[in-house]
């Protein structure tokens, strides 16, 4: 389970790495607003949202499927990612 751990915070470092530096203020500010709000979630999802934000919701969604559903993370492992991912775009409004 650690090392899957391990894989997923990677993975998600990589897709920050890859679309952070293109952000500006406002998307930063509103994926930080879809997060904090658990907009991540069917039924509360934007409409027809951009691909870098669809790349987030598949993460986040595979990583509370293998949480919730398969057991295959320890418990808590999905919110330490969201909480890496909030920092990480927090930090850089600031």
């Amino acid at each position: 389970m650690a090392d899957r751990a391990a894989d997923l915070q990677t993975e998600l470092a990589a897709l920050l790495s890859q679309h952070e530096p293109t952000l500006r203020d406002y998307e930063r500010a509103d994926l930080l607003q879809l997060e904090q709000r658990c907009a991540w979630r069917p039924g509360s999802r934007p409409t027809r949202p951009e691909p870098m934000v669809v790349a987030f919701l598949n993460f986040f969604d595979r990583a509370e499927q293998e949480e919730l559903t398969d057991r295959t993370l320890a418990a808590g492992t999905v919110d330490e990612l969201r909480r890496t991912f909030r920092e990480q775009l927090a930090r850089d409004t600031a």
